[in-house]
């Protein structure tokens, strides 16, 4: 039995995997919190919350394990020492970016620079896109926005705060929304509350602020979104021509209402963990 885990800054994603049977379910556990846990009692508590993931209904253990990960130092050994308690086993196997694989080429000039689930992202998406070109999306605490031309050459991409930090950012720097931020209802399509009247909700502006920062995050990641992908899909697919937009991350549904429906978005939450799996069974 194999396990494919996605370690990000925000979670850990994972799944079993045994031969000749459909993947598991994927699974999340949250990380330690650094400002409350660190050293023996984070491990304890990350090893508490992977425990029940990383065994079968008969308790059986996986003899291999290939991690993605793009944390730091300190957050890897902790997760190594998590795993080492579990699975003491099993061969734990941390993937790196080739220059190419699975017809995949990295645009990067250094390539070891290029994230490692960002390429797991871009191969799986190659794989689907039945010789398309490609734009791969990932919205976890980073926005990642990568292109694929129909041959798979990573032809380049884009780095955005993603929806939290973004919010996050506000909190710090302007600790006089705090309120605001609290209440703040989640990312909308570009349109006022329905309590406001009709001029305001048609020109898509908030009569508080809460309301206000919502739809301000939706204006800027949807405009962004559909600008870049109007032009790439101009760029890579001439005369009419289809891009493939592959939709993934944890918060891949919140920007799913912000793309124009022209660009067919197909979200593919589990694209990561596909991914790694492909990477990790290539033959290089």
């Amino acid at each position: 039995m194999n396990c494919y885990i996605d370690a990000g800054n925000s979670r850990i994603k994972g799944r079993l995997q045994r031969r000749s049977r459909a993947p598991d379910q994927p699974f999340a556990v949250e990380w330690p919190t650094r400002e409350d846990e660190s050293g023996r009692q984070a491990v304890d508590r990350l090893a508490d919350g992977l425990d029940p993931h990383l065994a079968d209904e008969k308790k059986r253990r996986p003899r291999q394990i290939a991690v993605a990960s793009v944390v730091d130092e300190e957050r890897r050994e902790q997760l190594e020492a998590a795993l080492e308690r579990l699975c003491p086993e099993a061969r734990v196997r941390w993937l790196g970016v080739p220059r190419k694989c699975c017809n995949v080429r990295v645009g990067y000039p250094d390539h070891h620079a290029l994230g490692v689930d960002r390429f797991c992202a871009m191969i799986e998406a190659h794989a689907r896109a039945d010789k398309h070109p490609v734009v791969v999306i990932n919205a976890g605490t980073a926005i990642t926005l990568d292109l694929l031309d129909a041959q798979g050459n990573h032809v380049g991409g884009l780095i955005l705060p993603g929806v939290r930090a973004q919010l996050a950012g506000l909190r710090q720097l302007a600790p006089g929304l705090s309120d605001a931020l609290d209440a703040v209802p989640g990312i909308k399509p570009a349109q006022a509350a329905e309590t406001v009247d009709t001029v305001t909700r048609d020109l898509g502006v908030a009569t508080d602020t809460a309301t206000g920062l919502a739809l301000g995050q939706g204006w800027m990641l949807g405009a962004t979104l559909n600008q870049m992908l109007a032009l790439w899909t101009e760029r890579l697919a001439p005369g009419g021509g289809q891009v493939r937009v592959f939709l993934s991350g944890g918060d891949a549904d919140r920007l799913e209402g912000l793309i124009d429906p022209a660009f067919a978005v197909r979200v593919e939450p589990d694209l990561v963990l596909a991914g790694i799996a492909r990477l990790a069974r290539a033959r290089r």
